[in-house]
């Protein structure tokens, strides 16, 4: 399934403008708290914010990023329960900011916007299916290349990809269980071996396929 279907398309953002309002928020800010008994849904117009999850230990779990034209919120406004999840703003953002009680009631009165949200949720299951399934069963090298792919998305016509906005080892690791130093060896051999490289600010994933095919073979042979 195409990770177009993650953002927001125009006419169900257009729907959403007309009852929402913008708020910008500062990088760090939290904007929700697990448990918390809010359930305004959001969307990214600008910046990006991390979803994660503190154990009680304190270690902690990236489930996702989201950026531009990308929801979060909307599972307190369909069911009524707390928040499930911690999200902090990555980065200086600006949000569209819907009122829980009226997404709710635009479900059922705005077809376009309920069978995009059915669309998006079964997305979300599957893309959480994967990240259980990485993190039961693979190796941090194969959990790397794989949130790799995922920054990187579509290749161009040359089959390379450019991930802009690149994490730091901290953000890495908290996404794919393990810790800043694992990552920065796994990473390492990575750029060894041609799969990644360094241009300044950014990662540049030289082939996708051949990325791709990497983690297949790993897949294959587990």
């Amino acid at each position: 399934m195409s990770s177009s279907i993650l953002k927001v398309p125009d006419d169900v953002q257009a729907v959403l403008a007309l009852h929402g309002r913008q708020m910008r928020v500062r990088k760090g800010q939290v904007l929700l708290a697990v448990g918390l008994p809010a359930n305004d849904v959001y969307v990214v117009l600008e910046g990006s914010v991390s979803v994660s999850l503190v154990s009680a230990q304190g270690r902690e779990t990236v489930l996702r990023a989201i950026g531009p034209r990308e929801m979060f919120g909307e599972l307190a406004a369909i069911d009524g329960e707390p928040r499930s999840a911690d999200v902090v703003a990555v980065e200086n953002s600006t949000l569209l900011v819907i009122p829980g009680p009226t997404f709710a009631g635009l479900l059922g009165v705005e077809p376009v916007l309920s069978l995009w949200l059915a669309r998006y949720l079964s997305h979300q299951v599957r893309y959480l299916t994967n990240r259980i399934y990485e993190l039961s069963t693979m190796g941090v090298g194969p959990r790397l290349q794989a949130e790799l792919l995922r920054l990187a998305g579509e290749p161009d016509q040359a089959g390379a990809a450019t991930i802009n906005r690149i994490p730091t080892q901290a953000e890495l690791a908290a996404r794919i269980g393990t810790n800043r130093e694992t990552v920065t060896r796994e990473f390492s051999l990575l750029i060894k071996e041609g799969l990644v490289t360094r241009e300044g600010r950014r990662i540049v994933v030289p082939s996708v396929a051949r990325l791709a095919d990497r983690l297949h073979r790993y897949s294959q042979s587990s």
